[in-house]
């Protein structure tokens, strides 16, 4: 008999991360995290699954390594047998590691001083590009493992990095996750090994390609092995802005040239099959007329002006709707093999679906357009199909095919049950689309997951859940998340929708929140309550909010303009705009966000209006707020002068949980994930009733 979901039971459930398609598309590395809650810490293992000549299941899929550390990233060599992948199976740093898939042990062949980063392999089975940090001041000898350090001389160099005086004379100087920028990850080249060859390779042989102070990033091969791409902003001005551009490094010489201009954010990018052509999804530089969707374009080897594929499309050309059970990728574009057409992602009304461009006419087609997240996508041989990665309203992600030409009845063949077992230990609750009219007569995406063992005609206690960005959504896999089928089963029904702001919806709506933060955007979130209410499932009388980052910031200036909800918890929120500018890692952003700054007269009312702490003294509203200390990018600071504003007030009960050592993108041990979810509960239920009789 299945069970409701518990809070043991949140620990239980797997991640996908990283999938690889082997060069003949007949085999599929990807890795699965657990969570080991005895140990409190993370495991990452590499799973194989076999494909027939029709890219469905051969057979179920295996688990290739043990598990017990970390294992990630997997590339495949060109003999389809062998993977390459990163592992901290020896050590704090991942280093590169090599396996044959139809037997044996693993072999390492790196030994980084800061570890390695990302990898790729030529094509034509000779080399391996990868890239990893370095101090500006590092030689290469003690980079490479050339030259090694005694205890003493360890200690010395750790201590010069660790206490030595920082002097900034930048604005972009520091990144949530990772700190201030010191180390910058460069490009390396070293000889494949051979198949029978054990133990590490040659540290001698192993060439630094670049030495610039900006990092380096998705390396990748031209078709013709010579060169070697990679993602880089070596702008003057690359401090305040987002752009990239792609640098091509001939792979015997280091001679390094500059393909694009710096006036695109670009976030991925694939070569065509002949090598002549760069696919790149990219946005325009943000601080030109504010944020953009990124699009599809198309540039030449040579370099110069990026050709627009898909400007006449208002399309979101890249994954910008929420999932949960993972992050499986990296997404990349993906070209026919005759090079005729790029098949890419597009976002639209939180779903993510696949779309495919045909580059001579520039027409573009869907190729799914279903109630789906797709985040992962890949090109069988010979065209015969897609693999993908998917999740559904019920469905945690999984590996599905779908053979092409996909017609109008075709649908993604699901290859894989990686959770359909655990899935029927459990009750869950099916979100329901609730579409409604928000501010200025727009319509709003919304969804409400009704509480385990909701009857017809009650009204029940409602948890509004706002999500973060605000240049981001919730997509149709989020009511299934373990958060909200969590509280699901406590007897909340649950509320969350994509207000003005939101990505997926066209370049316009995404940017109504420009110079109106907490303004539409708010008044969306009070008419999705409204209509909830209007549709006789939710309870007015027991409401309660919660969100994190701009989902915090939108609980804590929530409260101050009304008194409807009975206990709200911000996560990780911003309270004052003013501060938030000097204090945040991405605080110059605000100058696109609230177009200027707090110290330009004709901004600075707009600043402190839309700041909570301006109104802190209407809150009456029993308030837990929770914030990561280590946190960048929504500093500690925030929620540090709402808690001590509302405790000396003393109008309504507050309560701080600071997150030890957690940024604002992940935390140092697992337990911090998830336990916080046990205290949000509890908070809720001082103020709000479950009653018993009320639920099937």
């Amino acid at each position: 008999m299945p069970a409701k979901l518990s809070f043991d039971a949140l620990w239980s459930f797997k991640e996908m991360g990283a999938i690889a398609l082997s060069p003949d598309g007949r085999r599929v590395a990807f890795v699965m995290e657990t969570l080991d809650r005895a140990k409190n810490e993370t495991r990452n293992a590499l799973w194989l699954l076999y494909l027939d000549e029709q890219g469905r299941a051969a057979s179920a899929p295996r688990q290739l390594t043990s598990g017990t550390k970390n294992d990630t990233e997997p590339v495949w060599t060109p003999d389809n047998h062998h993977l390459l992948f990163l592992s901290d199976r020896e050590g704090e740093k991942n280093q590169l590691w090599l396996l044959d898939t139809d037997g044996g042990e693993a072999r390492k062949l790196t030994n980084m001083l800061h570890g390695v980063s990302e990898a790729a392999w030529s094509p034509d089975g000779q080399w391996i590009a990868f890239t990893a940090s370095a101090y500006p001041t590092d030689e290469d000898d003690l980079l490479t493992g050339r030259k090694t350090l005694d205890d003493a001389a360890k200690k010395k160099y750790d201590d010069e990095h660790t206490y030595a005086l920082r002097t900034v004379t930048t604005v972009n100087y520091r990144l949530d996750g990772r700190g201030l920028y010191e180390r910058f990850s460069q490009l390396f080249v070293m000889p494949a090994p051979a198949a029978d060859s054990m133990g590490e390779s040659d540290p001698a042989t192993i060439r630094r390609l670049t030495a610039f102070p900006a990092d380096h990033t998705q390396p990748t091969w031209t078709p013709d092995s010579q060169e070697i791409s990679v993602l880089c902003n070596r702008a003057e001005e690359r401090d305040r802005s987002y752009t990239k551009d792609i640098w091509l490094l001939a792979r015997e010489t280091g001679a390094e040239r500059r393909l694009t201009d710096n006036t695109l954010e670009i976030q991925c990018y694939a070569w065509s099959p002949d090598g002549q052509s760069v696919a790149l999804v990219a946005a325009s530089d943000y601080r030109v007329e504010g944020h953009h969707n990124p699009l599809l374009y198309r540039l030449g080897r040579e370099g110069g002006t990026a050709q627009t594929l898909t400007d006449d499309v208002d399309t979101y050309a890249d994954i910008g709707a929420a999932g949960d059970y993972g992050f499986p990728g990296p997404y990349r574009p993906q070209w026919s093999p005759d090079g005729q057409r790029i098949y890419f992602l597009s976002t639209e009304h939180g779903r993510v679906n696949v779309s495919c461009l045909h580059v001579a006419q520039k027409t573009i087609a869907n190729i799914t357009n279903a109630e789906e997240l797709t985040y992962f996508l890949a090109v069988l041989p010979q065209e015969r199909g897609l693999l993908l990665a998917q999740e559904y309203a019920l469905s945690p992600w999984e590996l599905y095919v779908l053979p092409l030409p996909a017609g109008s009845a075709t649908r993604p063949e699901r290859i894989t049950a990686l959770y359909e077992a655990q899935m029927q230990q459990f009750v869950w609750s099916e979100p329901q689309r609730i579409n409604y009219q928000g501010a200025h007569g727009d319509e709003i995406d919304g969804w409400f997951v009704p509480p385990v063992g909701a009857r017809a005609g009650e009204k029940y206690p409602l948890l509004v859940t706002i999500h973060g960005g605000p240049q981001w959504a919730y997509g149709v896999g989020t009511g299934m998340s373990r958060f909200c089928q969590y509280f699901a089963a406590l007897g909340y029904g649950v509320f969350y929708c994509n207000p003005h702001g939101s990505t997926g919806y066209g370049r316009a709506f995404m940017r109504e929140v420009e110079d109106d933060n907490c303004g539409w955007d708010f008044e969306d979130l009070m008419r999705g309550v409204d209509a909830c209410i209007e549709r006789g499932i939710a309870d007015p009388e027991r409401l309660v909010i919660t969100g994190y980052s701009y989902g915090g910031q939108m609980s804590m200036f929530a409260v101050t303009q009304t008194n409807r909800f009975k206990a709200a918890v911000p996560r990780a929120g911003i309270s004052n705009l003013v501060s938030f500018v000097g204090t945040s890692d991405v605080g110059y952003l605000t100058m696109v966000e609230s177009r200027g700054y707090p110290w330009e007269p004709e901004r600075a009312a707009y600043y402190r209006d839309r700041s909570a702490m301006t109104h802190i003294t209407n809150v009456t509203t029993p308030t837990l707020i929770i914030h990561p200390e280590n946190d960048l990018r929504c500093p500690i600071e925030q929620s540090e002068q709402f808690y001590m504003a509302l405790k000396v007030i003393g109008k309504a009960p507050v309560a701080f949980i600071r997150i030890s050592g957690a940024w604002h993108g992940g935390t140092p041990k697992l337990s911090q994930r998830i336990a916080h979810w046990e205290k949000i509960a509890e908070w809720f239920g001082r103020y709000v009733e479950i009653r018993a009789e009320e639920y099937s």
